[in-house]
């Protein structure tokens, strides 16, 4: 695809309206004291202004005459946020979001509306309290947003759009899942054996009911965590752990529902310190526990349904210092029947629709989502908890598609890293050896074997110079097998490859290149849940021979911290298998300014 002269003019002058971007979406706009000491009030947000041009190509149009071949689109996008701090004790905080899609003059394709509202505070130096918008984490089998699949260590040239979709749906570091609530934090401090212990309690409503028959949903849980003393000075013998509940319901008095389910999660965690020295640690971490799901016909009937399941997830972390290298080994069962609607919801919603060409060919059959769409198309993105299992594309994950808590799964993991963003090199590792503990379909199990793999070279660091060069690289590995006759078959292999250069031509201007390369060869059985996470159905044997190549390359400008702009051209390619007259190419090109204030 080209670009004429007069449409890069185009972009750019576009991309000098006046555009914004929040610095925190969660936390305070706390001002410097040197600037604003003694203001109760403050000022700040984000602003944002995105200008894409996309166009199709390929076999797949030759019997497809109603898919345009190129669309343009964009946003204007100001979050303004109000701090105030009436007291020493209390904050609040209110962002307020004005938006205008590219083309909506004279107020046309405008909208206002409240993107966040919170209250927090302490009571009597003791309690720490927050209502309203939080964001929240516990451990990966109670309250956890696992990582989406699609990447492994992407290129920088990825994370403009990659920030775009962390934004939008409040992914913040940590894991942590945005929802809408109060919860409460405090300490006690011990003097023998226990050193401290912190308590934490929440509850959110995370559905509405539609007063007929879909009911009100809550969640609501805590954790009591324990931190012990040195038992052995010359070992640093030490252990924490904690309780952790997890409870999700839905109330039969709203509205005129009749039926509901519960579901509640309780676990065992623990960090126990076997070795702490200068040279060495080891570690014993882990979590253990069980579920419960429940389906109730009345709110004061006995369950209609019932199961429950148990998981143990134990190993070893060892770290040796002086040589900056950390490895690990675990264990992990995880029953068939464990369910966990705050552990197991994914990020990405493989049914939605896409934003870009969701239905292409002679019959308009729906497009499945690439490595393109995952890069940047924030409709397939959710912050969502989902009360079953969703769907996943094999060809990404398949060995643990809903994170660590990913159900019926037995077998080890292994990690292992080395060094820092601070040294020449830094490489991850982390690996497992799975096998089902109950057949789907069939009584033969699957295995499963899955090896990921991340590098960065930080060139600048081995030359000493002052401007940033770097090369990353990121790997992704999965074998899945199944025996028995025919029908039952599996092999299916997927790799992801992904590519990375980032060169600081001159003091904050970063020429940016990056590559995602996938392939997926082979045969898998993709199961139809329905509730309860029981299979309903296997569809048609899904066959694979598929290669993906997306290549972007682009710079970006820092003006100042939060301040930058970006250009980027990428192209995509998909290949389903040898003429399949389903293959297609997307170019993309986009701007985005960026601005925090």
């Amino acid at each position: 695809m080209k670009y004429s002269l007069r449409q890069l003019c185009c972009f750019l002058v576009l991309l000098l309206a006046p555009g914004t971007l929040l610095w925190a979406q969660d936390g305070s706009a706390k001002p410097t004291e040197k600037e604003e000491e003694g203001k109760k009030v403050r000022f700040n947000g984000l602003g944002r202004t995105i200008l894409n041009q996309t166009a199709i190509d390929g076999s797949v149009l030759d019997s497809d005459t109603s898919t345009i071949q190129r669309q343009t689109d964009g946003e204007f996008l100001l979050d303004l946020a109000l701090n105030a701090t009436p007291n020493d004790n209390a904050e609040i905080q209110a962002i307020l979001r004005l938006r205008n899609e590219f083309g909506g003059f004279f107020g046309a394709g405008v909208s206002v509306e409240v993107r966040e509202l919170w209250a927090r505070g302490i009571i009597a130096d003791a309690v720490e309290y927050r209502a309203g918008d939080m964001d929240h984490v516990m451990t990966p089998y109670t309250f956890f947003n696992v990582e989406e699949e699609g990447r492994i260590n992407e290129a920088t040239a990825f994370a403009p759009l990659r920030d775009v979709i962390n934004y939008e749906q409040f992914y913040q570091e940590g894991n942590t899942r945005r929802i809408q609530g109060a919860k409460l934090d405090f300490g006690l401090d011990f003097t023998q054996i226990l050193n401290e212990i912190d308590l934490n309690a929440f509850a959110a409503r995370i559905r509405g009911t539609d007063f007929f028959t879909v009911p009100t949903r809550f969640i609501a849980g805590g954790q009591a965590q324990f931190s012990t003393d040195v038992f052995d000075d010359s070992l640093g013998l030490q252990a924490d752990f904690g309780l952790n509940l997890i409870h999700t319901f839905d109330d039969l008095r709203s509205g005129n529902a009749t039926a509901g389910i519960r579901n509640t999660v309780t676990t065992l965690s623990f960090d126990v310190t076997i070795i702490d020295r200068d040279n060495l640690g080891l570690h014993l971490v882990g979590e253990t526990g069980q579920s419960n799901l429940q389906f109730k016909q009345n709110r004061d009937s006995m369950p209609d349904f019932e199961e429950d399941d148990t998981f143990l997830d134990a190993g070893l972390q060892l770290h040796l210092k002086p040589q900056k290298l950390k490895v690990g080994l675990s264990f992990i069962d995880v029953g068939p029947d464990f369910f966990s609607i705050g552990a197991q919801s994914k990020r990405i919603d493989f049914e939605a629709e896409k934003t870009y060409y969701n239905r292409l060919g002679e019959n308009r059959d729906v497009r499945m989502p690439s490595t393109f769409d995952l890069t940047r198309d924030r409709a397939l993105y959710t912050f969502r908890l989902s009360d079953r299992l969703g769907v996943y594309d094999p060809r990404f994950s398949n060995a643990l598609p809903y994170g660590p808590a990913t159900p019926n799964r037995r077998g080890l993991r292994f990690n292992a890293s080395y060094g820092s963003e601070a040294d020449e090199l830094e490489v991850f590792l982390d690996g497992a050896l799975l096998n089902e503990l109950r057949g789907q379909g069939t009584f033969e199990l699957k295995s499963f074997a899955l090896i990921r793999a991340a590098a960065n070279l930080n060139i600048h660091r081995w030359a000493d110079w002052k401007n940033n060069l770097r090369l990353t690289l990121g790997y992704l590995y999965e074998q899945t097998n199944r025996d028995g006759v025919e029908v039952e078959q599996i092999d299916l292999t997927s790799n992801l490859l992904e590519l990375g250069f980032e060169f600081e031509l001159f003091t904050n201007f970063e020429l940016l290149a990056g590559a995602k390369l996938l392939s997926a060869s082979g045969t898998e059985y993709v199961p139809l849940i329905e509730e309860f996470n029981d299979v309903r159905d296997f569809p048609t044997r899904l066959n694979f021979d598929d290669t993906e190549t997306l290549i972007a390359a682009g710079f970006k400008y820092t003006f100042k911290k939060g301040i930058y702009l970006t250009l980027q051209y990428q192209s995509f390619e998909s290949q389903l298998g040898t003429n399949n007259p389903n293959d297609y190419q997307l170019q993309q090109f986009f701007a985005i300014y960026n601005m925090n204030f």
